[in-house]
């Protein structure tokens, strides 16, 4: 249960949104920062060069590295659409970067994801192997995820935001369709 009450009416940006989330409608209590918020989200899921598969993997980790219920409710179905396996998925919940679950460039994405998430910054080692995998605008679009997701985890966590229903039925709205 949501640990302050939500506003009674959304901000504008929540009301234009095809589901009113939960995370957003709490972020509605301040108006100027939940249409830029959604923006960013938007921009992260539908502008970035990563495969949706790879953003997906990266986002649980990030629920994990956070302990994040919502996001790892709403991202598991999503992930799974995307292409990311049962095995990927389990290895992440028990924080596993390398094995044969992950190729080399989801195992650099997965373990900068977990240390952005802990220690808010990068091993050089981390970043050489994210450099040797990616360009330098999908190493920052990796990076940009992990924030944009941690700062909700902090939101949803620090607040109580009440799960919504299983990211199922957001499947068209974050692998890139249009609405």
């Amino acid at each position: 249960m949501a640990r302050i009450p939500y506003p009674e009416r959304p901000s504008d940006a929540v009301a234009r949104l095809p589901v009113p989330l939960n995370a957003f409608r709490m972020l509605s209590h301040a108006p100027p920062l939940t249409g830029p918020t959604i923006e960013l989200g938007l921009a992260v899921l539908r502008e970035s060069t990563l495969p949706v598969r790879l953003r997906e993997l990266v986002v649980m980790a990030v629920a994990t590295g956070t302990q994040c219920e919502y996001e790892s409710v709403q991202h598991h179905p999503i992930a799974l659409d995307a292409g990311a396996t049962p095995a990927q998925l389990a290895a992440i919940a028990e924080r596993r970067t390398a094995g044969r679950e992950f190729d080399d460039p989801e195992s650099a994405a997965v373990t900068a994801a977990f240390e952005l998430a802990s220690r808010h910054t990068l091993s050089e080692g981390t970043l050489a192997a994210l450099r040797a995998c990616f360009t330098d605008r999908q190493v920052i679009e990796i990076v940009t995820t992990t924030g944009y997701y941690v700062m909700l985890a902090g939101l949803m966590n620090g607040l109580g935001v009440d799960v919504d229903p299983s990211g199922e039925q957001f499947l068209g709205l974050v692998n890139g369709d249009p609405d």
